[in-house]
This record gives C-alpha cells, sequence and structure tokens, in this order.
C-alpha cells in the first residue's frame, strides 16, 4: 500500500475508531482518485507547507480492517500510542504520543487530535508539544485533508 493509502486510511481508521467495536469495524471509502495534503507547523524550526498529492484507491483498497489500520498507526519508527478515544457522530478526538528515536536525538510529543469524515472527505487537526533530548517544550500544530476528487485516470 502507497503512503497516501496508507494516509488516508490510517485517518479513517483513527476518526472511526469506537472503544468498544475497535477489533470488529471495517473501514470503507469510496475508491477513485484521491487529492491528500498536511502539513505541520513548529515555530522556530519548521515553518508550515502543504503540497496537495493525488493517488487512486482501488475497490479492494477501499475496505479495510480497522485493527489493521491500528497496528501500522502504532507501529514503525514514530512508536506512536492512540488513547481516549471519543467517538461521536463526524468526528473524532483522542490523544496521541510519540516517541521516535532518530539517529542522536531523542524525541517525544504529545497532544491532541480531532477529525471530521464521510466517505468522501476526511479533514484534520493535531496540536502538542514536543521535546528534543529532554530540552524545552516546544509547540507543534499540524492540519491535513483528503478527498475523493473522480475516478482513476485510464
Amino acid at each position: 500500500m502507497t503512503n497516501a493509502r496508507l494516509i488516508i486510511f490510517i485517518t479513517c481508521a483513527t476518526l472511526l475508531t469506537a472503544p468498544t467495536t475497535a477489533a470488529d469495524r471495517i473501514i470503507q471509502v469510496e475508491p477513485g482518485l484521491w487529492e491528500y495534503s498536511h502539513n505541520l507547523t513548529i515555530p522556530g524550526i519548521l515553518a508550515p507547507s502543504e503540497t496537495a498529492k493525488t493517488e487512486c484507491i482501488t475497490p479492494e483498497d477501499a475496505k479495510q480492517n480497522l485493527s489493521d489500520l491500528l497496528v501500522k498507526l502504532t507501529a514503525g519508527d514514530a512508536k506512536c500510542t492512540v488513547t481516549d478515544l471519543k467517538d461521536t457522530l463526524n468526528t473524532v478526538k483522542f490523544d496521541l504520543a510519540c516517541r521516535p528515536e532518530l539517529e542522536s536525538m531523542k524525541i517525544t510529543s504529545s497532544g491532541k487530535a480531532a477529525f471530521k469524515y464521510s466517505r468522501t472527505k476526511i479533514s484534520g487537526s493535531v496540536s502538542g508539544m514536543m521535546q528534543i533530548n529532554q530540552g524545552k517544550d516546544i509547540f507543534l500544530f499540524g492540519e491535513g485533508s483528503a478527498q475523493r476528487i473522480g475516478r482513476c485516470p485510464g
């Protein structure tokens, strides 16, 4: 699965999680051409930059098991955990903590995320603090969106 598909489905997985039914839920978006963008702002370190990209989502990739998607979200180099999930009609809020290790740097971050979703559109934001090598707290803010824009070419 490409990065775009993983971003769309991880976002959907995070968005549609309900604590009592998380393992059994199937996440489905509309197959087709999706456009997605995201940016992260860390004042004094990283300025916002947003470049839209597109990716085709096949009918097979449009339907995913939530438990598999959550494993992808919490696994890997970022070493993230998701807690305190709150799912309402079309909005999900949760706490996110990550502890990646990059070369000689130890980074810790924690924050809150919120997303709104439908089968053809997703938007969300995250805000929180991070520390590099147990230094001073640094504020961060990110936002992203994905939407189905039509049929896949060809």
